[in-house]
């Protein structure tokens, strides 16, 4: 039990659990934070945008991601906590530069993000040349509840992984609509790895 409660007050002061506990902060929204929340529209994964000059949040659930798995060669979701203050949570230029060194190779990426905090996000996003829109888990569609959301997620994408986990992943990758990795991280040697299986 002491362990336990050593972790979460480590996790509580390295800003990788928000203060409102498995909350994503939607509840909380000013009013005038609503202008900046998008719907999904399929055209999204293929477009760059300016997240310097005009930061939205575009909404996405289970059925807007099969939707593009089923027309994109490749899909790579990244479950992004914006608040947490680890290298991988604040790195997001190393997701934006996977994603375009293997554009051509047809590889999309969806960073999604776990809460609608506007500040921890566009801290991030701003200081970074990350050109991509940034998704969010669409609250009507899931709920309030981080954990809860991502297993509903991982429940959805592939039922299979149910067992697995009690809490889902932070990655995702798909061949066409089918599911190759799950967990875990995705960098280059994976990629490179991934490219040649399926390149020839």
């Amino acid at each position: 039990m002491k362990i336990y409660k050593i972790i979460v007050i480590f996790l509580l002061l390295s800003g990788c659990i928000p203060i409102m506990i498995n909350e994503n902060n939607y509840r909380g929204l000013p009013k005038e934070a609503f202008k900046y929340i998008k719907s999904f529209t399929p055209e999204l994964v293929n477009k760059e945008v300016n997240n310097t000059d005009s930061l939205f949040l575009y909404e996405i659930n289970t059925k807007d991601i099969k939707l593009v798995t089923q027309k994109e060669k490749f899909t790579w979701i990244h479950l992004w906590r914006p608040f947490c203050h680890a290298e991988i949570c604040q790195n997001v230029d190393y997701f934006g530069n996977l994603a375009e060194n293997y554009h051509y190779s047809g590889l999309k990426l969806l960073l999604i993000s776990e809460t609608y905090d506007f500040g921890d996000i566009s801290n991030v996003i701003k200081n970074s040349r990350y050109n991509h829109p940034v998704f969010v888990l669409q609250d009507n569609f899931y709920g309030h509840k981080i954990l809860r959301n991502r297993h509903r997620l991982m429940e959805e994408l592939n039922p299979e992984l149910l067992g697995t986990t009690k809490t889902g992943y932070d990655d995702y990758f798909f061949k066409d609509t089918i599911l190759i990795k799950a967990g875990g991280e995705i960098d280059k040697s994976f990629l490179d790895s991934l490219m040649s299986i399926y390149q020839k």
